[in-house]
Parts: C-alpha cells; sequence; structure tokens
C-alpha cells in the first residue's frame, strides 16, 4: 500500500471532528458539509475498506483544483515533483476510487477502477446520482479534474499517460451515469452517497428500489441524536453496524453488545423483521398528522400529457394553484429546465413535486415518480426570524413587465410594473421587488438578444432552403459581424400581379439597442390591403449604398416590377414607386428603375413648406397636390410667388409630374398612381411591423415574416371560391349605374365627341347637359 494518501483518502487519514454546526444541519432541511460526510465515512468503514480501495475526500473537487494548478506554476515545481514521488506508487497496480464527491452544493458517487498498466486505463467509470433532476455537468467537472490529477500525478511519464495527455474528455467518455435510488428532497443528497458506498462495499446490487427515502430519513434522525447526544462515537468497536441497521440489503443481525444510543431499535431480539414492514419506526414524530393527497394540485396536473413549453409558463400555473389552495411552493431545485417544489406552508411538510425535460422531445414535463402530493404537519405563519411567508412574485413582475413592454417603446420601469399590477392583478407590489424584477427581465433579455445574432445565419439558410423560390441571404463584414439581411418570400412576385399597381418604400430605424435600419417595400389591395413583399435590416443608415444594395435585391427578387405598362401610350414600366424624397434613395431609384415612375409624397413637402416657410403655406401645397384644374394650378403658383417665394421657388424645384395631380393632363405618357399622393402605405407598414422593430434581428425578422404570411393566407381563405370585379370596385359601378338610370343621350354633331344628355327630374319636365368626350384608344388586344 502506498505510503502518501489519495486525495485525503479520510478512512485511512488522521481523526476527523464535524464541527457543532455540522451536526446541528442533521437536525432540519440543511445541506449537509463535507466534514460531516467525511467523518462518517471514516467512522463507518474504518476497518472496512480493501487495500485496493481508494476512499476520497468528499472535498475532491477542491483537492483536485489546488494541486492541478500548481502544475502549471514553475514555483511549485519541487512540490509537485514531491507529490509525484509520493503518488506514482499509485501506478502500479490496480486500485478503485470511490468518493462522496460534492461539487456545487450537491453530493454523487464517483466510482472508477484505473490501471495504468492496461491499455484503456480506466476499467470502469460509474457515476451514482441521488438527484434526477441534476445537470450531469457536477460529474463531469469532477471526472475532469480526475484524470488531470491522475496524469500530471501518479501516471507523469508512463506511455499510456499519452492517451490522457492527448484526450482531456476521455474519462468523461467513458463514464456510465447508473440508476440508483432518488431522493425527494433538495438537502439528503449526501447521506444517499453514503448509503450508495456502502451498498458498493458490501458488493450489493444497486437499482432505483434498494433503498428509500424514508430509510434515509430514519438514518438521518438517528444520526443527529447520536452525534449531538453521544461523545464516544467515534471510538466505538461496532459503528460500521450503524448503517446496515437501516439499509435492507446490508442488514446484518444486531448483536448484544449492539445497545448504545446509535443502535436502531429493530424490535425485541427474538422477533425477526417481516418482509414487508418498513424498519421505519421513527420516520415521524408522535404527533405527526396526515392530510389527503393535494386535490387542488391533482387537478391543475391531471392532464398525464401535460407539457409546458417554457419555465415561464409552468410558473404561471404554479402560481394558480398557490392561489387556489393557499400553500406556498419554494423552489428546492432549479437546474436548467427543471425545478423541484416543496411546501413550506406545513412544519416538515412531505409534499414535493418536481418538474424536467420530457425525454427526447421538447417541453417540460411533472416527473410523478418523484412527486409526494401529501401534505402533513402544522401549518406555519411566519419564518424562522418571525417575518411573514415571502410570496413568489418574480414571475408576475416578469409577465408584467413583458405586458408593459408590449405597449411602450421604452424599457419598462418598476413604477410602470406597480401600476399593471394594480390595474391587471388587484394587487401591490412593492418598490424594491419590481426594480429587481425589471432589472432582472432587461439583463435576461440583452443576454438573450445578444445569443440570437447567432441564430441569425441558420435562420435564414433554413427559410431559404424551405422555400426553394424565396430570396434570403445574409451578408457579413471583414470582422465577421453581421451587416446586411434581405428577405423577400416566394409568393411576392405573385402578389405584385393582384395588387394596384403602386409600390411604396421607406425606411425605419429600429427601435431596440441593437440599432440598425429597416428597409421595407409594400403594395396595397384594391380592397385597401397591406401587403409587405420585400424588406431588410442593414447596418446602414438610410443612404445611397444601403437603398442601392436594397433595390438592387428587390428587382432581382420580383421581375414584375419592370414589366412592360399594360397602356401602350405609356412610357414607364408597369410599377410606379412612391417614396419621401430621400436624396440617397432619389439616387438609387433611377440607377436601379430607370424605367419605372417615381412619385413623391406630397405629405413629406407639405410638412418641408411648412417648417421652412410658416404653417399658412402649406395648406396651398396640399391643394397643388390634388386639384386637377390647370388654371387653378397656374393660380396657386402665382399666390404663392407673391406671398412667399421661397416657398414658391422649393416647390418648383420639385417635377410637377412627380407629386401634382394636375400634371397627368398635361403628360398623357404617365402611369396613372390610382389615387396614392403619400407614402402613408409605407407608414401602415411600418406601424404594422412596429413590434418587430423594438427587439433585436432574429425576432425582428422572424415577426415580419409571421406577418406577411398570415395576411396572404387570410386573402387566400377570403377570396377563395370567388370571381370577377373586386366587391369594392363592383359596389361604386353599380352606385354609379344606377344614378344614370333614367338618362338619355343623343349625338349632337357629327364629330362623334359632343352629345346631349337628358336627365329626368319628375313629371315631364328634363334638364339637358351637353357632353363632350375625347376618342381614347381601346387597352385590350382586339385591335381595335
Amino acid at each position: 500500500m502506498p505510503t502518501m494518501l489519495f486525495v485525503d483518502d479520510p478512512v485511512r487519514g488522521n481523526p476527523l471532528r464535524p464541527t457543532a454546526d455540522a451536526i446541528r444541519a442533521l437536525d432540519g432541511e440543511e445541506w449537509l458539509s463535507t466534514i460531516l460526510i467525511d467523518h462518517l465515512l471514516q467512522t463507518t468503514l474504518k476497518g472496512c475498506v480493501p487495500d485496493h480501495v481508494l476512499i476520497g475526500s468528499s472535498d475532491c473537487y477542491s483537492y483536485f483544483s489546488t494541486y492541478n494548478d500548481k502544475l502549471d506554476k514553475h514555483d511549485c515545481a519541487d512540490t509537485v515533483q514531491t507529490m509525484r514521488g509520493g503518488l506514482q506508487a499509485y501506478a502500479k497496480s490496480e486500485f478503485r476510487y470511490i468518493s462522496a464527491a460534492c461539487h456545487q452544493g450537491h453530493f454523487f458517487v464517483v466510482d472508477v477502477t484505473f490501471d495504468s498498466r492496461h491499455p484503456a486505463i480506466f476499467k470502469q467509470v460509474n457515476v451514482y446520482d441521488s438527484l434526477s433532476i441534476t445537470s450531469r455537468r457536477r460529474a463531469t467537472a469532477v471526472l475532469g479534474r480526475l484524470q488531470r490529477f491522475l496524469s500530471g500525478f501518479c501516471f507523469h511519464g508512463l506511455d499510456h499517460n499519452l492517451l490522457l495527455l492527448e484526450k482531456q474528455d476521455y474519462v468523461v467518455q467513458q463514464a456510465v451515469f447508473r440508476n440508483c435510488p432518488k431522493q425527494n428532497n433538495s438537502h439528503d443528497c449526501g447521506l444517499f452517497a453514503l448509503a450508495v458506498i456502502w451498498h458498493l462495499l458490501e458488493g450489493k446490487e444497486i437499482h432505483s428500489s434498494v433503498f428509500t427515502q424514508d430509510h434515509i430519513g430514519a438514518l438521518r434522525e438517528a444520526l443527529y441524536r447520536g452525534l449531538s447526544s453521544n461523545a464516544e462515537w467515534a471510538t466505538l468497536e461496532n459503528v460500521s453496524s450503524f448503517f446496515p441497521a437501516f439499509l435492507p440489503p446490508v442488514r446484518n443481525e444486531p448483536s448484544p453488545e449492539q445497545d448504545g444510543a446509535l443502535v436502531h431499535d429493530t424490535g425485541p431480539e427474538d422477533e425477526e423483521p417481516k418482509e414487508d414492514e418498513e424498519v421505519v419506526a421513527e420516520t415521524h414524530p408522535e404527533n405527526f398528522t396526515h392530510d389527503d393527497e393535494d386535490e387542488i394540485f391533482e387537478r391543475k396536473f391531471s392532464e398525464p400529457s401535460q407539457v409546458f413549453q417554457t419555465v415561464e409558463e409552468l410558473m404561471v400555473v404554479i402560481n394558480d394553484y398557490q392561489e387556489a389552495s393557499g400553500n406556498s411552493l419554494a423552489i428546492r431545485r432549479s437546474r436548467g429546465s427543471s425545478r423541484a417544489f416543496a411546501c413550506i406552508s406545513h412544519a416538515n411538510c412531505s409534499f414535493r413535486v418536481a418538474f424536467g425535460p420530457k425525454a427526447r422531445q421538447e417541453g417540460i414535463i411533472l416527473k410523478r415518480g418523484n412527486c409526494n402530493l401529501r401534505h402533513n404537519g402544522a401549518a406555519v405563519t411566519a419564518a424562522k426570524d418571525g417575518r411573514c411567508l415571502k410570496k413568489r412574485s418574480k414571475e408576475v413582475i416578469k409577465q408584467l413587465a413583458d405586458d408593459v413592454a408590449l405597449h411602450k417603446h421604452a424599457p419598462p420601469t418598476a413604477n410602470d410594473v406597480i401600476k399593471a399590477g394594480v390595474h391587471k392583478k388587484k394587487t401591490l407590489l412593492s418598490y424594491k421587488q419590481c426594480y429587481r424584477g425589471v432589472n432582472a427581465r432587461n439583463e435576461s433579455k440583452i443576454i438573450s438578444d445578444s445569443m440570437s445574432f447567432q441564430l441569425v445565419g441558420p435562420y435564414v439558410e433554413a427559410f431559404a432552403q424551405r422555400n426553394p423560390s424565396s430570396t434570403a441571404f445574409m451578408e457579413r463584414g471583414s470582422d465577421h459581424r453581421i451587416q446586411r439581411v434581405f428577405v423577400c418570400p416566394s409568393f411576392a412576385n405573385d402578389v405584385l400581379m393582384c395588387v394596384r399597381p403602386v409600390i411604396s418604400i421607406d425606411g425605419a430605424h429600429m427601435r431596440s439597442e441593437w440599432k440598425g435600419t429597416l428597409y421595407l417595400a409594400t403594395v396595397k389591395s384594391a380592397e385597401d390591403e397591406l401587403y409587405p413583399v420585400a424588406f431588410a435590416i442593414t447596418v446602414d443608415g438610410e443612404d445611397f449604398q444601403g437603398w442601392l444594395w436594397f433595390l438592387q435585391h428587390l428587382k432581382a427578387s420580383a421581375p414584375n416590377l419592370i414589366a412592360e405598362h399594360f397602356r401602350r401610350e405609356c412610357s414607364y414600366r408597369l410599377f410606379t414607386f412612391m417614396s419621401d424624397r430621400c436624396k440617397g434613395l432619389n439616387t438609387a431609384l433611377g440607377n436601379v428603375f430607370p424605367a419605372n415612375h417615381n412619385c413623391f409624397c406630397a405629405v413629406h413637402i407639405r410638412r418641408n413648406v411648412e417648417s421652412n416657410h410658416g404653417k399658412k403655406f402649406a395648406s396651398t401645397v396640399t391643394v397643388l397636390s390634388q386639384t386637377t384644374s390647370l388654371p387653378e394650378k397656374r393660380a396657386l403658383l402665382t399666390q404663392l410667388q407673391q406671398k412667399s417665394p421661397g416657398a414658391y421657388k422649393y416647390v418648383t424645384d420639385i417635377d410637377a409630374n412627380r407629386w401634382m395631380d394636375s400634371a397627368w393632363l398635361e403628360d398623357e405618357k404617365l402611369p396613372p398612381r390610382y389615387g396614392f399622393r403619400n407614402s402613408n402605405i409605407s407608414e401602415s407598414a411600418n406601424n404594422m411591423v412596429g413590434d418587430a422593430r423594438n427587439g433585436n434581428w432574429l425576432d425582428a425578422i422572424d415577426g415580419i415574416l409571421i406577418k406577411m404570411s398570415l395576411r396572404i393566407t387570410k386573402s387566400q381563405s377570403k377570396y377563395e371560391g370567388k370571381d370577377g370585379v373586386v366587391g369594392s370596385i363592383l359596389g361604386l359601378a353599380t352606385e354609379r349605374w344606377e344614378k344614370c338610370v333614367g338618362c338619355r343621350v343623343y349625338a349632337s354633331g357629327n364629330d362623334g365627341e359632343t352629345y346631349s344628355v337628358y336627365q329626368k327630374l319628375g313629371g315631364e319636365l328634363e334638364e339637358e347637359s351637353l357632353l363632350k368626350v375625347r376618342p381614347v384608344d381601346c387597352v385590350c388586344d382586339c385591335g381595335k
């Protein structure tokens, strides 16, 4: 046997004495200390452990970390060399290392058999964890440090050590997480680990029901009585029989000498325990009362297939249960999407419930095998320090903060949450609670948003793959950061042939802390329904380069924008663009769509006149944009020139055929713009996707695509099976037709342009009107 202890072996080391506080932790629902666990290992296993079995300290994680750090420090070279000389004896034969390892406040058992002469080094690597909802990261952290310790000290200079140096997670890959009994609380993990070690040393098979929570509960109570009253606990010769008295598979026949306070009373000597009898007589106090199972909880979680998609969704139902039952639940374990709750409304209540991920599927379910729905114990109205029991308000505050964020552009504040709590929950929350909750929510959102940028690329790629005819791609800069994202769904080009041929384009700044510019192209149907057809998010401002990039990809994705106009006399392409006279946008439109007509928003022109020349001249601009009378146009311009030469120069410098209705009387080659005089289409579209502008880029892309898809889907359902003229157009035509009923029309000359219209006013009286029409060529394909 090597002379140097392996990992502070408590069984072969110096006597250990737990502190009074460590012993007192046994009386209640507190975690046990490593010194107490090592003391129990030392006293119960002394003289029972074979030479080839090494019992490691329960504080092995800190031990490994301390000495592994010395391997990297030059000033510790002498210490490392000395330790190697003492520890390399463990490389000469096979050893089995067992430890009740503690990491991050949780005990679990590590059972590793290693032999440096064996090609694989590790013959077995087993882990026994009594907490079913815990993460395996604790065990992998301990095993990784064990491998580094063996490699740096015990196996240093050996040939097989190269395997450990090359594969730093080699021992983790060999690990097998074995089935073992599970605890129903969060504070008995240390005793569960001790019980598992006892079974391993006795060679007993370990399975989920080899011992139970009741056995461990009885053991805990007896340990507290013995350690707190018997000062000679560590010197008892037969103390190793203490554990078997509580663990059925390793229980021995009690001997007459075992009559101390630490020996569990199993009954008269001549009476053996029955097979179905639990030897846990002292698990509960005599005045312990048992109630029926919690029916309210059963109703809330009665569906076996009930699945919660998020922890927040689970907490909403937990809060509903607390309000309905009056019981308060405290979180005893929180790891990832797993949660374990215990009742704190009753003294020493055994009510326990656990939730965790559904195996091989998404979602969170109730782990019924780890639940005890029975309440017991006297009602508790105050905490140990005399204060009232706290009510869980974290999830309520987060929910209220999320609701506020939906209606407020700025981040929610504590006062906002207090007001929302009064109006929606009829409860008054403290400012301190709300302040902490809002800060936690904002910090969590920032972290989530920053991580979301890693998913933008995969999201865009997946969208393009699942929609082959769509255009979706992303560009990165030289620093590999996202610069631009463009998306045009496959249905957008087809939508263009079913709407008014006017497309409004505009840019809007993202309102979140992640910044960026949202470019949006929108059209409008005959039913006045808006349809965004393409969008982009870039780091550019509304400058020439940003607009040029967006319009080039818009043109490539939607070729119907440059289709031939159905009017032969029109010298422009089919679609007319409506914009707000942004300089970079106008220049880019001229470069990318030179054959399309570009109209300006009259509202923006009016606002510029109002801000630079006065409000009284702004109304003149409105009339100028709407009038179809050339004499009125000339009179308005003359009036404006006399009263405000600056305003006159500003409006006349803008091409009339870009914004004045009267220009269509003077130039027949202009394409119709269907009554669109402003960019309200874009303003409405920006409002429609306003929520998306408040979040990160990933949420914005997903939100806008959902809006676009929903609008198309609703339109398909609305107009499915319908044919003919659109309802609003048909109604207008019918109204005008009915006004013409009873009219008689006669030609008044031989020129074919003048007609007399006689309209009945009642009786025999008629009113005559002269109508002069201008001949227009047919626009259909009849050839006339």
